[in-house]
């Protein structure tokens, strides 16, 4: 490869960064919940544990490499930008402890998170199946993936708003209604975007995957 070939080359594959949100976003509820090492409430939660490092570190990683994905069209590249500004103030702005009273804090945490999945809900529905819906074949499974998982996102918001309001605190403290919600939402999120990432040979064309090299 000459000179001018190699700089023509470019410096982030976008397939990559999907695949690095995915890994990360998939990762993240397990390895809370491991650190932690109790019974959490919710992901959110692991902040007041020895998985605090873990939950701040993993959605500051996961907003700069959002800040880092453009997309292919100026709405994906803003909306991009959105969802990273969101897990950031969600890291900066801790949920409610157990024992502690809701407050401004955790209600910018609450809505910061609303948002960031909301975006991800977006990017399943939307821009990652405008080439592939209605697709056969390998591009048709990864359509098929997309939907379940965006849905899978809505469903979990909407599943844990309304035990928010239908529930007691410690009714859902006790069935850890919002950690299962939090904990299925960021696994959707991470399979969505590791299949984004066009690296799993049974839903990507030859001509289209990433390959992973050190060369």
């Amino acid at each position: 490869m000459t000179i001018l070939e190699s700089e023509q080359q470019p410096v982030f594959d976008y397939r990559a960064l999907r695949l690095l949100v995915g890994l990360v976003a998939f990762a993240l509820p397990v390895a809370a919940r491991l650190i932690s090492a109790i019974r959490l409430s919710s992901v959110s939660a692991s902040y007041y544990t020895d998985a605090r490092d873990v939950f701040v570190g993993s959605l500051f990683v996961i907003g700069a490499l959002l800040i880092a994905y453009n997309g292919h069209t100026p709405p994906e590249k803003w909306v991009s930008k959105g969802a990273a500004l969101a897990a950031i103030i969600a890291a900066l702005f801790p949920t409610t402890c157990d024992e502690c009273a809701a407050d401004i804090k955790s209600t910018i945490h609450t809505v910061a998170a609303v948002i960031l999945f909301s975006t991800i809900a977006y990017f399943c529905l939307g821009p990652f199946r405008t080439n592939t819906k209605g697709k056969k074949g390998k591009k048709g499974r990864r359509a098929a993936v997309y939907l379940v998982c965006g849905w899978i996102i809505i469903g979990c918001m909407l599943g844990a708003g309304a035990a928010q309001i239908t529930m007691s605190d410690a009714t859902r403290k006790t069935l850890a209604i919002t950690f299962v919600a939090e904990f299925v939402a960021l696994w959707a999120f991470g399979v969505a975007w590791i299949v984004a990432g066009k690296v799993i040979p049974p839903l990507v064309d030859e001509d289209e995957r990433l390959k992973l090299s050190l060369k």
